[in-house]
């Protein structure tokens, strides 16, 4: 069992600023975790042994194809949770889940979760707003996906990561970049490329540092702010975070 504390999640918190009380009954069934880069927590058409309740890490729901090809359709960082079937009733998900930022995460085993969520009307209340905020801004990125550029598409996700991890620099391979906007990796090449040189990002071996913030979000497409402001109304505003550990500078 996890010591009660603060949680840095914003369903567990929304909770807590509805009734203390009641994200202390949380905390008897939370567990706090710590995963890697790519570990997998929940794999397709298998059952879903804990949900997860990222702190400063996060989570990408990865869809796979018959032909081999996979992209990513939800990323889920403080904001939310990964286990959102077993709140619907299911027992199993068609997606793959990993940490694309590793860091804290609190967990919880889906039987009790499901016990939580039964006696637990302010639990219930979050969840409700959670879901229905997944369901629109979902369908926001796809309407994203379809009419806006690459470029405009990759700033959308590296501000969405930025809002959901402790620091300015994070882990991101070519190949990871690729499959979350769903396109070849030379693609991703040339628009990280672009990026680098406005000066918006610094990318070098595998990492990814927000250089300049205000610049990306001028890059970007109006949904952004259409998905964090929804995210703001029906789950609650960000936690607020100390300020963001700028790494160390490395030479090219």
């Amino acid at each position: 069992m996890a010591t009660p504390r603060s949680a840095q999640n914003r369903l567990i918190a929304a909770v807590r600023n509805a009734d203390p009380a009641a994200e202390a009954q949380l905390w008897e069934s939370l567990e706090l975790v710590e995963l890697k880069l790519h570990a997998k927590v929940m794999g397709p058409d298998r059952p879903i042994r804990h949900v997860y309740f990222p702190e400063t890490g996060v989570l990408s729901q990865i869809q796979q194809m018959r032909n081999g090809s996979a992209v990513e359709v939800n990323l889920v960082g403080s904001d939310g949770m990964a286990g959102l079937a077993v709140y619907l009733g299911g027992v199993t998900f068609p997606m793959e889940v990993i940490c694309s930022a590793p860091g804290t995460f609190l967990r919880m085993r889906s039987a009790e979760f499901r016990a939580e969520v039964a006696r637990n009307p302010l639990l219930l209340t979050v969840l409700h707003g959670y879901t229905q905020a997944v369901l629109e801004t979902r369908a926001q990125a796809i309407g994203c996906d379809r009419f806006h550029s690459v470029e405009a598409r990759a700033a959308r996700w590296l501000l969405e990561m930025d809002d959901r991890v402790p620091q300015y620099e994070f882990t991101m391979t070519q190949e990871f970049l690729a499959l979350v906007l769903g396109v070849r990796r030379q693609t991703v090449s040339v628009v990280a490329s672009e990026l680098s040189r406005q000066g918006w990002i610094a990318y070098r071996r595998g990492k990814i540092e927000i250089i300049d913030r205000p610049g990306l979000e001028a890059a970007t497409c109006e949904c952004y702010e259409v998905i964090r402001d929804e995210f703001a109304r029906l789950v609650g505003p960000p936690i607020p975070r100390a300020h963001k550990a700028r790494a160390a500078v490395k030479s090219p």
